[in-house]
């Protein structure tokens, strides 16, 4: 199987390479939320526009519950690249966004099931830099 186009979710992509940046709601003013709550309702997703520009694109996300065994084919994949092409071109519609997202979930899942990255080893690696950043010896390090 063939895998192209951007791989990872947002959850799994570094600030500087990602996706979609996540922003939460609870953190902004009243009247932002109030702003924002009033686009969400409509199921096709809503396009906030400055001077005729489409600036934002905000759109639900796919209800239904999770199925972590659902297979990867490479159909889902080939679907996906071309919805990931739609996206960079700058014309993926409301219900594209919402699918290829549910396609970005169901192709994480399968690669974290079949070939899962080896994070522990790069977070004891990164615990271990910050102290001695900080001029600490690393737990499990320090004479008893």
């Amino acid at each position: 199987m063939r895998y192209t186009g951007r791989m990872l979710p947002p959850e799994r992509q570094s600030e500087s390479h990602g996706m979609v940046k996540h922003i939460s709601l609870t953190d902004q003013d009243e009247p932002v939320k109030r702003f924002l709550e009033s686009l969400i309702p409509d199921p096709a997703g809503a396009v906030v526009e400055v001077n005729g520009h489409r600036v934002y694109l905000i759109v639900r996300p796919a209800a239904g519950a999770d199925q972590p065994d659902e297979p990867w084919t490479d159909a889902k994949n080939h679907r996906r690249a071309e919805l990931v092409d739609r996206e960079i071109a700058g014309t993926l519609t409301p219900e594209e966004a919402v699918e290829l997202a549910e396609l970005q979930r169901q192709m994480i899942r399968y690669v974290d099931r079949v070939a899962p990255l080896p994070i522990e080893g790069a977070r004891k690696l990164h615990r271990q830099l910050l102290e001695k950043a900080r001029g600490t010896a690393p737990a499990g390090d320090q004479p008893a």
